[in-house]
């Protein structure tokens, strides 16, 4: 529920809070004090459109907040939307709006900024609003499946998941059959392209790693003249020495060394360490030299064998392109299409069992479709019946509800029906659209009544009226009001109102009004207290100045709804 709302800088309001219920909220006062503003601000909340002129003259940005709770009953789709964008979940929200005199609007939901459309996608969980504004459910078709068969109860709604379940598995057996490819030609184009990937890629021999020591040798080969240079440089410095140089070989300088050294350790013993660390490193020396001889045996230069690696590392590269960047990953590709071409071959025989099987759940859809559509039928008169009934009491004698039913072009998980509510106020009429009706104070009637049917199926916490009881008077207010009080008992309920018997159900009441302050005029706000409550009652009865007699009959209307709400308990 709103269980709070705060607006700075709105229009004609400064900085007002609001702290709201459960039950009936009411949201009273003169002409032009301000009730719609509210109602605009918490539209903003819901992801309306912004637009400049309602930012308060004299500042440069506007601010709207509110604190919303949600119970289970959508907590699962408020949540996924949450996870989706990355905003942490709870079970409570906090929707802000701020706008800026450039035009840039920012929205937030739990201090993470979202665009203006997410707003209206999480909003459709939380709060409908009805009346004189244009977030009105009753006037979007798509919602009228919904609405008619939140009315047809568990029966209607086991046939609704029956079709989605079949749906699902027709879908799904779909996608399966489109992945052995549409038809026996197209079948065999894929696997004569398996064949071909699968013969390159097997003929190729491939070894793991090989690209590594190929791309060794081929080094190894391209700089052979240079290698032999080095490698013979350095075992004439280690062990021959130059021929045509005075300087001797480092081995033997080594040697000669280690023997002036032993000479030195006989008159010294302190140098004996020394000269097993010359006799390891002339032996170190002399094994360094050995395979510097070995390795320049082995090494040759091959053009021929250059050539043939440099093709073979093309090859891998070419392969690489198209299968995969390493060997191991082509190998890997390789295995996976041979998997696939042995189920393609046996492709016709699952075609055959896959297409028997959709053609069987094609009956079993249109058969459940049909039985969903009697349910629906059904369920249309029921609600057309109370429907009708619940808007003589509400000032609409005359009024007819139809629920029209036609065929759509094809299935869906809800079945093949589209429902649009049809109206007419006055006799003679012919029903049209809920789209065509002019009259606010009819659409909001019509979704009170519906609400009121409907009011334990449906799973939306909060609605707010915008002048419900617009156009009503006499005896038809206190049905309206009944009416408000029935539907709190399992919603959280806003109304804007005029009327002294509906703010009479009220479990909670601000005030509105109009003040001058620095030549500047404000709306402000006060929750009343219970004796502050029976004079803005008094107020509403007949606007003179309250006195015994209006109070009395203040006290008569509140005790009146309150034998009212106390029977409905009962």
């Amino acid at each position: 529920m709103l269980v709070e709302l705060n607006i700075s800088n709105f229009a004609l309001i400064e900085d007002l809070n609001f702290k709201f219920s459960a039950g009936l909220n009411i949201l009273s006062g003169e002409t032009g004090a301000g009730k719609s503003i509210v109602i605009g601000a918490v539209n903003l909340l819901l992801g309306e459109r912004a637009a400049v002129e309602q930012i308060r003259h004299n500042e440069d940005s506007a601010y709207v907040e509110g604190i919303i709770s949600y119970a289970p009953t959508f907590q699962k789709e408020i949540n996924d939307i949450l996870e989706q964008a990355e905003i942490e979940t709870s079970d409570e929200l906090i929707i802000a709006r701020e706008l800026y005199r450039s035009g840039r609007s920012v929205a937030r939901v739990n201090g993470r900024a979202v665009p203006v459309s997410f707003l209206k996608e999480i909003g459709q969980y939380l709060i409908d609003l009805h009346g004189q504004h244009q977030h009105q459910s009753l006037l979007r078709p798509e919602q009228h499946l919904e609405l008619l068969d939140s009315f047809g109860g568990e029966k209607l709604f086991a046939s609704r998941n029956r079709l989605k379940e079949l749906f699902k598995e027709r879908q799904d057996l779909k996608k399966e059959l489109s992945e052995l490819g549409d038809d026996s030609a197209e079948r065999q184009r894929r696997l004569d392209v398996y064949d071909f990937q699968l013969k390159e890629i097997r003929e190729a021999g491939l070894e793991s790693g090989e690209d590594d020591e190929l791309a060794r040798k081929e080094k190894v080969m391209a700089n052979a003249e240079k290698l032999w240079a080095i490698t013979a440089q350095a075992y004439a410095d280690i062990y021959t020495g130059q021929e045509e140089s005075p300087v001797e070989a480092i081995i033997d300088r080594l040697n000669r060394s280690h023997s002036a050294l032993i000479e030195a350790a006989q008159l010294d013993e302190s140098l004996a360490p020394l000269l097993d660390m010359l006799a390891s490193a002339s032996a170190q020396l002399d094994e360094v030299s050995h395979e510097l001889r070995d390795y320049q045996s082995k090494l040759e230069f091959d053009p021929a064998e250059l050539t043939v690696i440099q093709d073979r590392l093309n090859l891998i590269k070419n392969l690489k392109r198209k299968y995969g960047p390493t060997i191991d990953e082509i190998i890997a590709f390789a295995d996976q299409i041979e998997v696939e071409m042995e189920r393609l071959r046996n492709s016709e025989e699952t075609a055959e069992n896959l297409e028997r099987k959709i053609n069987d759940l094609e009956r079993q859809l249109f058969e459940e479709s049909i039985v969903l559509r009697d349910l629906r039928r059904q369920t249309a008169d029921s609600l057309e019946k109370h429907l009708e009934e619940c808007l003589q009491e509400l000032a609409l004698p005359n009024a007819r509800f139809e629920a029209s039913m036609h065929d759509k072009d094809s299935y869906s998980p809800k079945g093949m029906d589209q429902i649009e509510f049809l109206f007419s106020a006055n006799q003679g009429e012919a029903v049209k659209p809920l789209t065509k009706i002019i009259s606010g104070g009819e659409v909001s009637r019509v979704m009170l009544a519906l609400k009121t049917i409907l009011a334990r199926q449906d799973r939306v916490p909060t609605l707010i009226f915008d002048e419900v009881d617009s156009g009503v008077g006499g005896s038809t207010v206190q049905a309206v009001a009944e009416k408000l009080a029935q539907l709190s008992a399992h919603h959280q309920v806003m109304c804007v109102t005029h009327s002294p018997q509906i703010a009479a159900m009220a479990e909670c009441h601000y005030s509105l009004y109009k003040e001058t302050v620095n030549k500047r005029t404000l709306t402000r706000s006060i929750k009343l207290s219970e004796e502050e409550r029976r004079e803005e009652l008094a107020r509403m009865l007949d606007g003179a100045s309250i006195d015994q007699v209006s109070l009395n009959h203040v006290d008569s209307v509140l005790d009146r709804a309150r034998r009212f709400k106390e029977e409905m308990i009962g």
